[in-house]
């Protein structure tokens, strides 16, 4: 069950998680704060557009809904596709037991996942790719919480 938060919360979490994310050498820890900012920042926005200030974060359906899903945030503000991640992001290949190779593809909401445990993208995209979006990202909500 989610824990339902407030507008000032969220922009607080947005802040310190960009913040923190900037930091020197960068590295998963540092992507996945870069995740969470982006994430609560875009809610943020969801709220403030509600006209809501003083809701909480389940007061929204979109929010519930999207969960950690950047692109459904994304959507729920209508913003332009050049700043959605990419549909499917392959991961490294995960060797089991037996030595056989499982493919692994993550969604937009499963970023967060592979960054937490350590992994990383492979293929097309990189953890640098997606990282670069991600600020991308951070610019437009700079605008949008002004």
């Amino acid at each position: 069950m989610a824990i339902p938060f407030t507008n000032r919360e969220l922009e607080k979490a947005w802040r310190e998680n960009l913040s923190a994310s900037e930091q020197t050498k960068r590295c998963n820890a540092h992507r996945l704060l870069l995740f969470y900012a982006v994430e609560c920042g875009l809610k943020a926005v969801i709220m403030k557009r509600g006209c809501r200030r003083r809701a909480l974060t389940d007061d929204f359906q979109d929010i519930k809904d999207a969960q950690h899903d950047i692109n459904k945030l994304l959507d729920c503000l209508n913003v332009t596709i050049k700043l959605r991640l990419p549909h499917l992001i392959p991961m490294s290949d995960v060797v089991g037991s037996r030595n056989n190779k499982e493919k692994r593809e993550l969604n937009t909401g499963q970023i967060n996942q592979m960054w937490r445990y350590g992994g990383s993208s492979s293929g097309t995209v990189s953890d640098q790719d997606l990282e670069k979006q991600l600020l991308q990202i951070t610019v437009w909500i700079r605008t949008e919480l002004r």
